[in-house]
This record gives C-alpha cells, sequence and structure tokens, in this order.
C-alpha cells in the first residue's frame, strides 16, 4: 500500500511542513523546517538506494533530527548495523499464532514495520503536530505480506531557540490474531547517535546513574548523551514514560566501549526479561511514550531528571 501524504500545513515562526526530496535524490519524504534549516524528517515511502540493496528498503523512521543550531543527532544504515535507522521502534521479533518473525532485520526477510499514512494535526506558533499510521508486517514463504500490527502514533515538533523537542505516543494493537511480543536483549524504541559521536568524546548518564559501561541492562526513566556540535556541545536526552503508564521501567540496551568504539545507540526496551501479549492490558507494549530532547547544550543530570517529573507528572 503506498503512503498517503497530506501535505501544505504552514506553521509560525517561520516552520513549513513539506513534502521534500533527501539530498540524494529519490523517494520523497515528510520534512520540517524552521526557516532553512531541515529540523526533522520522517521517511513515509521505502528508501530508494538503501546501501545494502533492496533488502534494506525502510520506511518508518526519523532521520535527521536537528537541534535548532542544525547539529543532526541521528545516524542512519551505518557500517557496522545498516538496519540502524536514526529514531525507529520495530520490535525484534513478533509471535503470531506460535510462530516468531524477526521485524527488526527486515533484510531477514521475514517481516518489517512500515510506514502507511500521515496527516498533519495542528499549526500552532514554533509547533507541529501529526498522525502517523504504520504497519507491523510479517511475510510468510509463498505468501502475500500479512500485516499484523496497526499502529497509530501522535508526534508533536516543538522548536525552542536551544532545543528541539519531539513527542512520540505510540499505540498498536493486533490486526487479527493476538500477537505476542517475545522476550529479547533489544526490542522496539531504539536511538542510533552521530557518527561523530564515540567513547573519546562523548558521555552516556541514566537516571540510575550509570555510565556507557555500565548502563546495558538496567531500567531507567531517561538516558542522555553529549558530544561536540557544529558550535560547541549538543545533548540528545531521551524520556520514557513507562514507568508512569505501565507501571514498570522499561530496561536499557546499550553499547559499552569496547562495542564499535562506543558508537551511540540506545535502546528502551519493554520485554528485555519477559514476553507481554499486545493488547490493552499490557501498555507497556502497547501504549508508549517519549520524549526526545535535541539540545545545543549541555544538561545535567538534575535537570534532566526534573525534565522527566515536569513530563510525566510526577
Amino acid at each position: 500500500m503506498k503512503p498517503t501524504i497530506h501535505q501544505g500545513i504552514q506553521l509560525a515562526m517561520a516552520m513549513s511542513f513539506i513534502l521534500g526530496m533527501p539530498a540524494t535524490g529519490g523517494e520523497p519524504r515528510l520534512e520540517f523546517r524552521q526557516g532553512d534549516k531541515l529540523m526533522l524528517a520522517w521517511q513515509v515511502e521505502p528508501l530508494a538506494e538503501p546501501k545494502g540493496g533492496g533488502k534494506f528498503a525502510a520506511s518508518a523512521f526519523i532521520h535527521p533530527l536537528c537541534t535548532p543550531d542544525g547539529f543532526a543527532c541521528t545516524n542512519i544504515q551505518p557500517s557496522d548495523h545498516l538496519h540502524h535507522l536514526g529514531i525507529w521502534w520495530p520490535w525484534k521479533h513478533v509471535e503470531v499464532d506460535g510462530k516468531k518473525s524477526n521485524t527488526w532485520e527486515m533484510q531477514e526477510g521475514q517481516g518489517a514495520h512500515v510506514a502507511r499514512s500521515v496527516k498533519p494535526l495542528a499549526n500552532e506558533p514554533g509547533k507541529a503536530e501529526w498522525e502517523l499510521h504504520n504497519e507491523t508486517v510479517i511475510k510468510k514463504q509463498g505468501a502475500a505480506p500479512e500485516v499484523v500490527i496497526h499502529e497509530t502514533a501522535r508526534m508533536v515538533l516543538t522548536a525552542g531557540t536551544d532545543a528541539t523537542v519531539l513527542d512520540i505516543s505510540l499505540r498498536q494493537k493486533a490486526a487479527g490474531a493476538p500477537v505476542t511480543i517475545p522476550a529479547y536483549r533489544y526490542s522496539g524504541f531504539s536511538w542510533r547517535g552521530p557518527a561523530s559521536w564515540n567513547k573519546d568524546n562523548s558521555t552516556m548518564t541514566t537516571s540510575g546513574g550509570k555510565g556507557r559501561d555500565d548502563a546495558n541492562g538496567t531500567p531507567a526513566r531517561w538516558l542522555m548523551v553529549s558530544g561536540p556540535a557544529l558550535q560547541g556541545t549538543a545533548t540528545v536526552l531521551i524520556l520514557s514514560a513507562a514507568e508512569k503508564l505501565a507501571g514498570t521501567t522499561e530496561n536499557l540496551r546499550v553499547w559499552d566501549s569496547k562495542t564499535h568504539n562506543g558508537a551511540p545507540f540506545v535502546n528502551f526496551n519493554p520485554v528485555m526479561k519477559e514476553p507481554l501479549p499486545l493488547d490493552d492490558a499490557h501498555p507497556a507494549v502497547s501504549h508508549r511514550k517519549y520524549r526526545v530532547i535535541a539540545a545545543d547544550r549541555v544538561i545535567d543530570a538534575a535537570t534532566a531528571d526534573a525534565e522527566w517529573r515536569k513530563w510525566t507528572g510526577s
């Protein structure tokens, strides 16, 4: 199904919402700009010329997400993991009728998380809101792709003077037969950070007081990484509302200093320890919310914690 794209919304403060073309040409994407600066892009159609060939023709991801100064805080298709896509959130596996399918590594041909449609919702000064409809599909040998999960995502982008704030709310439901999200060490909401950041020039801090080398597998309300930017230092702060919505904190999958030179890969995972049915009774998987702050400054732990409490009303 070809994505439906609703165009034409114009936002105040020189922000605009357009159907744009990536710098390399090819397929369209939705772009948000502040003046002449690209702030965010959402991939609405499969990549036309992905690295690694057509099996990596992904959609339904955010790249770039930029600070107000124009520093891109995301990275797609790095050479170590061609299926890493900026900000994206497929499940590692989905289980339907007792069979597991890999929807994270789309190159395996078992399934994928795909974009279907976009609708603008708000037009306010310095603020854009839109609704996304996405699907998780599985692919059985000799059969057409089968939709197993319907997803409605609400996104709000707010442009400030020194920080871009992106709010993402995800609601998922089974399209037909019951779906279970199997336990795995990585699955769900993820961020791949700038290619220029590594263990030598960036720092990682979590709400639990952990750093790059001891954060993996630990619960966290938030995580942030700071590193060099166009001018000075930028910080990406990711907040999870799982503790508020589901009564349980998500666990982190991150890379330590010895893995890919400490490249910033962060995954907030609600199924690290146990599988969960995808239904309204289990909001840890069916109803999730995140806030991503891309700032042209250093954010300290006390400020990050205050941001989480204010955002969640805790």
